[in-house]
């Protein structure tokens, strides 16, 4: 399988959110919940958390923490709820742990949409810029760290 990899680093990151989270870790969503929701984790303390693993800038690539977010998601079937990306915000009330080296950073997709929305706007690979993959009818830029902690509403040590 192509993605066996990263839907491994997935499911690992998951795991640790949940250890870390301990006693407040109260379920996991569905398979619907997490494909239609983007939601991974229903924390009794944070509420729905969509945990994002540690990721590459280039496929195939070494772990460099480099933080895709995700404005549009692959191309869907037509019955599909949604075709926005898991960094939108959606009608569901939810917070994106994203992973650095030392902790998970508690992000509102609420909170930050307008700001991508003005500076996200040119097709470039590099922070804030749009990247699109061929056939794939997706949409991501990368954000910086220090973007991600500046609008960060908590923080889980690792």
């Amino acid at each position: 399988m192509k993605n066996s990899q990263s839907v491994y680093e997935g499911t690992e990151s998951e795991k640790l959110f949940r250890k870390l989270r301990g006693d407040n870790f109260v379920r996991r969503a569905t398979r619907e919940e997490d494909m239609n929701e983007h939601w991974d984790v229903l924390d009794s303390e944070f509420g729905r958390v969509d945990v994002k693993a540690a990721k590459r800038k280039f496929r195939g690539g070494p772990v460099d923490y480099t933080i895709w977010w995700e404005l549009k998601t692959v191309k869907r079937p037509p019955n599909w709820r949604s075709k926005s990306g898991w960094g939108v915000p959606n009608e569901v009330d939810r917070l994106i742990a994203v992973r650095s080296e030392d902790a998970f950073y508690l992000v509102n997709p609420n909170d930050i949409i307008e700001i991508l929305r003005e500076k996200c706007t040119e097709y470039y690979r590099g922070d804030f810029g749009l990247h699109s993959r061929p056939d794939r009818g997706d949409l991501m830029t990368i954000l910086p760290l220090s973007f991600i902690v500046e609008n960060s509403v908590g923080r889980v040590s690792i």
